[in-house]
């Protein structure tokens, strides 16, 4: 019988979502089923693996893609053997459709593995568009942040990118979405700084400049060439957080464009340092500012190499 309830209500959320979901977005939104399964090793078949996974809702999963080798955790993988040449593990728990409440699933599986790797987490577009709190998001997410860290692995966070740029939405959810989109990418990157994590940001005007050529035929989700933007981004930090995970170096290349005294004061220059890396000293110290500089050196990627089964 708890059962049954328990479908009953999930069943009429669903509808209830759907329902405020029509009030705010124009024509019918893709979904999850699409995308291709693209878990397993990349990379040499022989030696160890550095375990990747990529956790949040349907822009972790790379909604709006129909070929595995566009999808974030594929690109990910493949630029992370061109880089260091080892075998990358990937898996890819996320969920379309998920707040950040709704990730804790995801984290409790990962964290239970017992594996020492690097987790990127992508989360926050549906927290934006339902009527959640946002200070309570963040603070999920920065629990998430220190289990998955008391668990051995080195966390990336994408910082919540400008939701009201997707031509989709109706005219008057755009400037609502832009500003929730903002304080959460803030407030977010303000909690996972200060568990430990490194924060990416995901800013990007390229969106609404040209929406034709980065989003899918939804006008909500990403398309390849609009994933491929945030992910040359987010390389940058699972790169660095992958060479800690391997015991090798902490540090980026280069010394940092800027130092801010703790976590709020650089939560603020979030959304006005696009594809900027944030990497605190120490949970709660100092943080580092690492403006994004294209990776000339890293091959874009080809054919994608073919996952193994895990």
């Amino acid at each position: 019988m708890g059962c049954w309830r328990r479908r009953v209500r999930r069943g009429v959320l669903r509808t209830l979502v759907r329902m405020y979901a029509a009030l705010l977005v124009r024509g019918r939104l893709w979904d999850g089923g699409a995308v291709p399964l693209v878990a397993g090793r990349y990379g040499p078949e022989d030696g160890p693996a550095l375990p990747l996974t990529v956790l949040g809702d349907s822009s972790a999963l790379t909604v709006g893609v129909l070929e595995g080798r566009h999808t974030n955790g594929a690109r990910l993988a493949e630029d992370l053997v061109a880089e260091s040449g080892c075998a990358v593990d990937l898996d890819v728990p996320a969920r379309a459709g998920v707040t950040t409440a709704g990730m804790a699933r995801q984290v409790a599986a990962v964290a239970a593995r017992g594996e020492r790797g690097v987790a990127l987490i992508l989360i926050g577009g549906n927290d934006v568009m339902l009527p959640v709190p946002l200070r309570r998001s963040a603070a999920r997410l920065g629990h998430y942040v220190r289990v998955l860290r008391a668990s051995g692995w080195e966390v990336v966070v994408g910082a919540c990118a400008d939701i009201g740029a997707a031509p989709a939405l109706r005219r008057a959810a755009r400037g609502p979405a832009s500003r929730r989109s903002r304080a959460l990418a803030r407030r977010q990157t303000a909690a996972a700084l200060g568990a430990g994590a490194v924060v990416v940001s995901l800013t990007a005007e390229e969106f609404r400049r040209r929406p034709e050529d980065l989003y899918c035929p939804d006008g909500f989700h990403p398309n390849a060439a609009g994933y491929l933007l945030y992910e040359k981004r987010a390389l940058v930090a699972v790169a660095a957080a992958g060479r800690v995970a391997a015991g090798t170096r902490r540090e980026l290349d280069g010394r940092p464009d800027a130092v801010f005294p703790d976590e709020w004061e650089a939560a603020r220059n979030v959304t006005s340092e696009p594809g900027a890396c944030f990497i605190p000293a120490q949970a709660g110290g100092p943080v580092s500012l690492h403006r994004y500089r294209p990776r000339r050196d890293v091959p874009a990627p080809g054919p994608a190499l073919v996952p193994t089964a895990s």
